[in-house]
């Protein structure tokens, strides 16, 4: 079988990256690459830009050349990998997609997979201790001269957490978002793996400006049970780090992202700029009742509304609390927003409030009394009032004009919002 360098390249890069799926390589798959690289009549420098590529932390397997090769390719990937007698999860996964891509059919990969175990009895490899330098049997798991282990053992069981930036590990899982998941960890800043109870375990990590891969990341990881997840070198709840991520995702379908987040695509509107607040502009939001009615006048005789701003902004803070990693949320907007919104309201006939009526007498509601004449007949109506309520959207398009323009919003305009 001829192949061109460039294929040689890609050939021992997909056996290698395979080897190295579980962080670490053993003598015996150090013998069988260095057997592999032989039976192509690849030279040592070609192996070696071969290594660089599969270890360079962006390396996915790659077709080569022509159905025989690629099938050739695959026989010597099971070889590699079943040489330490134990095929692990992750190598598993990578097998079987590139082994999709080459059409075989499941029995004539089991087939393949049964001629590369007889290879792997017949086939006497003799490997070199890596201590003391023994020229040893390849089925032997310690040197006899100086006892150290000759299988695959990674350095260390645990990884070395970065202290700035996230950083997500996760554990090998027949999921299939798995290949997916490894393949774009493998792309992080930085990647590294290790074995914890004879299965591998990922970490991939990226500084604090790139917190969209890291949610692609978590996206890929959403049906992967066994992972978790750290902000400067902290470990938090994937949730809280993640509870926005189906939010983002919707946002990223919208015609018009940035107005998806108040509520403008399914008429939910809401002047904080994130959906997850819940609390919208609309006749019927509870929050608009969060204050007190004080008498005014020199009399005493009519009232006017004052916001209970701390209130507000606490039930804002709580809503907002799982979500508040979302690259998204705007917190200078919403808090533009709370000091735009008026402290104190005067209730007048078609002004741009007005009471909301409440069905009973409540702790702080006030009895309001309003008459109408029309044609000599009078129309009186009696109702209590526990708050006030925009009388539609106009005073919305001034406080998110004050908003937009201290919190120096320039992706969107305010009168976008509100048309």
């Amino acid at each position: 079988m001829y192949l061109g360098e460039e294929d040689q390249i890609s050939y021992l890069a997909n056996a290698i990256f395979v080897a190295h799926a579980d962080g670490a390589t053993s003598p015996r798959a150090a013998a069988a690459l260095e057997e592999i690289r032989g039976s192509i009549g690849a030279t040592k420098n070609t192996y070696e830009i071969a290594r660089k590529r599969a270890t360079s932390g962006a390396y996915s397997l790659t077709d080569i050349g022509n159905f025989a090769a690629q099938v050739s390719n695959l026989a010597d990937m099971l070889y590699v990998c079943a040489i330490d007698r134990e095929i692990s999860g992750a190598k598993k996964q990578m097998i079987s997609a590139f082994s999709k891509s080459t059409t075989l059919t499941e029995e004539q990969i089991s087939i393949l997979t049964k001629d590369v175990i007889a290879r792997i009895k017949q086939k006497q490899i003799s490997i070199t201790c890596p201590a003391c330098k023994t020229t040893v049997n390849a089925d032997a798991k310690f040197c006899p001269k100086c006892g150290v282990s000759l299988v695959a053992t990674p350095s260390t069981s645990e990884f070395d957490i970065p202290i700035s930036g996230y950083a997500i590990e996760f554990c090998e899982s027949t999921s299939a978002s798995f290949p997916s998941a490894l393949k774009f960890a493998q792309t992080a800043s930085s990647f590294s793996s290790c074995l914890r109870n004879k299965k591998t375990w990922y970490l991939a990590s990226w500084p604090v400006d790139a917190f969209e891969d890291v949610v692609r990341m978590a996206d890929l990881l959403s049906g992967i049970r066994n992972k978790r997840c750290y902000l400067n070198g902290q470990e938090l709840e994937w949730g809280e780090l993640f509870g926005f991520v189906w939010c983002a995702a919707e946002r990223s379908k919208a015609y018009r992202p940035a107005e998806y987040c108040f509520g403008k695509a399914d008429n939910h509107l809401n002047p904080w700029g994130c959906t997850q607040a819940r609390m919208d502009w609309t006749e019927w939001a509870s929050w608009f009742s969060y204050g007190r009615f004080e008498k005014q006048g020199l009399l005493r005789a009519s009232y006017v509304w004052v916001f209970d701003k701390d209130r507000i902004k606490h039930e804002l803070m709580t809503n907002l609390h799982r979500v508040r990693y979302c690259p998204h949320l705007r917190m200078r907007l919403v808090e533009a927003v709370l000091r735009s919104i008026p402290e104190r309201v005067q209730i007048t006939d078609n002004g741009p409030w007005k009471y909301n009526r409440a069905y009973e007498e409540t702790p702080g509601s006030i009895k309001i009394v309003e008459v109408e004449r029309s044609n000599g007949m009078e129309l009186r109506q009696e109702y209590f009032a526990d708050g006030v309520r925009p009388r539609g959207i106009h005073i919305l398009s001034d406080i998110l004009k004050r908003a937009f323009a201290e919190a120096g919003i320039t992706d969107v305009r305010y009168d976008a919002i509100v048309s």
